[in-house]
């Protein structure tokens, strides 16, 4: 039951921060600084569900402030969605993916971290989570 409801707040976590996304892009220095995004299609293995659950209390745990103030952009985007074949066709991905987006001056730095989340998101989630969010804090700093 604990991890029903947490996969339903989860979820509505991703589909607001898509939502979010979809609206508008960075403009200006006050603008979103990074984009995080987690990618995934329909059908799901437990290290792929693990990395999301990673993500998501990552995200919301540590940079909710920073999300809320619009500086992180965050969204958990289904590859399988149509509506989202814009955003997946900005990243070379087939299927599950994860990316930390810098914005310097309108043009964006991917750094994909796709390898490193399938290598620890379920056998490490401790070290997943604190290697992310050594890539966020660095794709912060100006």
């Amino acid at each position: 039951m604990r991890l029903f409801a947490f996969i339903t707040i989860a979820l509505l976590f991703g589909f607001t921060a898509q939502r979010v996304h979809s609206q508008n892009k960075p403009q200006s220095s006050s603008a979103v600084k990074i984009e995080v995004y987690y990618f995934h299609p329909d059908e799901r293995c437990p290290i792929d569900q693990s990395i999301e659950e990673n993500t998501v209390k990552l995200m919301y745990g540590t940079y909710s402030k920073e999300i809320k103030a619009g500086t992180i952009r965050f969204a958990v985007i289904n590859t399988d969605d149509k509506s989202q074949v814009k955003t997946v066709s900005r990243f070379d991905i087939n299927s599950q993916a994860l990316y930390v987006v810098k914005w310097t001056n309108g043009k964006e730095v991917k750094n994909d971290l796709t390898k490193f989340a399938f290598d620890y998101g379920l056998s490490n989630p401790d070290k997943f989570k604190t290697g992310l969010k050594i890539e966020i804090d660095k794709a912060l700093k100006p």
